[in-house]
C-alpha cells in the first residue's frame, strides 16, 4: 500500500507560509531533550503525561476530573474541536511545565522565545517586549498505546475579549522511535483549507504557528515513550 508522503520535511530551520499562514520550524541536535525528557518523566503522575491525549475518534469527556489537577477554568486556554458542534470546548489544564526552575529547560524556554521573535519578524510584525510563554504542558504518549489528538486549536476561553498576538507550539523531547507499520504514527497535521499537512516529528524539533489554525496528531505506535512540551506564546 502506497502511503501519501509528509508535505513537509524535516529540516534543521525553516519558516513556512501556508497559504499563507506562518509556521515556524527547527531542529535543536544536542543533549537537552534526553535531561529534560528524564526530569519529566520523574515529575509528573500518570494522569497528567497523558493528557490531552484520545483515542481514535473518540473524546475523552472525563479527562478534566480525571487528571488530579485543580486549575481555575477561566484562566486556561480550551480545545475547539472541527469535530463537534460549535461552541463545544474541551479542557487540558496545563501543567505549566516551562516554569519549572531547571536550567535545561529554562535553555527550552529561551529557544522558543527567540524562534518566537524570529517568526514575527519574518511576518514583519514589531515587538518590543518580551514574549510571554502563558500555558504549557508536557505530553508523554505511550508506546504502541494508540493515542493521538483529534482536531483542535488552542482558542482562548474568553472570546470576547481582544486577542493577543498569540502562537502555539510544540517542542519534541523524543519522537518514540515511530514503528514502521504504522508510516503515520504520531505524525503532526495542520488542517487547511480542507487540506491536511504533514509533519513527521523528530526529537529536539520545535514548531511554533498561529493559535487559531486547526491541528491533530495521528495515532501513535512507538518502540518508546514519545514526548512534547506544548505551549501558548504571544507579545
Amino acid at each position: 500500500m502506497n502511503f501519501q508522503k509528509p508535505l513537509i520535511e524535516t529540516s534543521t530551520e525553516n519558516i513556512y507560509h501556508l497559504a499563507p499562514i506562518p509556521l515556524f520550524k527547527r531542529v535543536f541536535n544536542d543533549s537537552i531533550s534526553d535531561t529534560v525528557y528524564d526530569l519529566g518523566s520523574n515529575l509528573l503522575n500518570k494522569q497528567q503525561k497523558r493528557m490531552g491525549q484520545e483515542l481514535p475518534g473518540q473524546y475523552d469527556l472525563e479527562r478534566q476530573s480525571n487528571y488530579g489537577v485543580n486549575y481555575d477554568r477561566q484562566e486556561e486556554w480550551v480545545e475547539e474541536h472541527e469535530l463537534q458542534p460549535i461552541g463545544s470546548r474541551f479542557f487540558t489544564p496545563p501543567n505549566d511545565f516551562l516554569q519549572t526552575e531547571d536550567e535545561d529547560v529554562q535553555v527550552i524556554k529561551r529557544r522558543i522565545k527567540g524562534s518566537f521573535c524570529k517568526l514575527l519578524d519574518s511576518i514583519n510584525v514589531t515587538h518590543n517586549s518580551d514574549p510571554q510563554v502563558t500555558e504549557s504542558w508536557l505530553q508523554y504518549y505511550e508506546p504502541t498505546s494508540g493515542r493521538g489528538h483529534n482536531a483542535h486549536n488552542h482558542c482562548r476561553w474568553h472570546h470576547n475579549e481582544a486577542k493577543p498576538l498569540m502562537f502555539s507550539g510544540g517542542y519534541y523531547l523524543s519522537d518514540g522511535d515511530p514503528i514502521k507499520d504504522h508510516p503515520y504514527s504520531g505524525v503532526f497535521a495542520f488542517h487547511i483549507r480542507g487540506m491536511k499537512h504533514y509533519i513527521r516529528p523528530t526529537k529536539g524539533m520545535l514548531l511554533i504557528w498561529p493559535y487559531d489554525i486547526i491541528h491533530s496528531v495521528e495515532p501513535f505506535y512507538g518502540k518508546t515513550s514519545r514526548a512534547v512540551i506544548n505551549f501558548n506564546i504571544q507579545i
